[in-house]
């Protein structure tokens, strides 16, 4: 009778071992199972060089030959404006005097640091750059720019008639309206370093 119930025992507890394990096992499978990703690296990006003023003093060292490879671009933005008063005056068929005021505006921007190249210099009118900042087959479409040594800078160059600023744009004359301050060239100015170090070390000399 011990022996019959020791038996019993064992196989209950043998029982009971496997339905526990097959409790762990269907837990692991419902389980869902915990992925570890590698965090991605960020990518950084390199700040772009900044721009700034095109020097008198940086002029003066450029060799002339590349001049016209220097890329340019506007300080700040620059809107040019030509308004003229459009008088129409006509009789009708029924003899009526028609009378028609209206407004022709023709109005051209340039936005802050739109970029411009050389389009002729004239060293007679003191060193005056020429700079063009649209695509045309018009070569008077250029903006002229002079040395302003005390700034060490080139300005926009302007003249004034009744107290009004204007430039020369191709054919026309144009009122001038800016930002801030008198529009000046930018460049990007790289400076780079190339130290040539040559040592050379003496031993001496004996008779």
């Amino acid at each position: 009778m011990k022996k019959t119930s020791i038996i019993i025992i064992l196989v209950l507890l043998f029982v009971a071992g496997i339905n526990a394990g097959c409790r762990g096992l269907k837990q692991a499978l419902n389980q869902t199972p915990v992925v570890t990703v590698a965090p991605t690296p960020e990518f950084v990006s390199v700040p772009p060089l900044p721009k700034t003023p095109f020097t008198v003093s940086l002029r003066r060292i450029l060799p002339e030959d590349q001049l016209n490879r220097v890329q340019f671009y506007l300080s700040n933005s620059l809107t040019l404006l030509k308004e003229e008063n459009k008088l129409n005056v006509k009789v009708d068929s029924e003899g009526k005097i028609i009378r028609t005021d209206g407004l022709d505006s023709n109005q051209i921007k340039i936005p802050m640091e739109t970029p411009g190249r050389l389009g002729q210099i004239n060293t007679d009118e003191y060193d005056v750059l020429a700079i063009c900042f649209e695509d045309s087959n018009v070569n008077n479409n250029v903006i002229y720019f002079q040395p302003n040594p005390e700034k060490d800078r080139y300005e926009l160059m302007f003249f004034s008639r009744d107290g009004i600023k204007l430039i020369r744009y191709g054919d026309t004359d144009y009122e001038i309206s800016y930002s801030r301050e008198l529009p000046y060239l930018l460049v990007i100015n790289e400076q780079q370093k190339n130290d040539n170090i040559n040592t050379r070390t003496v031993t001496g000399r004996s008779p």
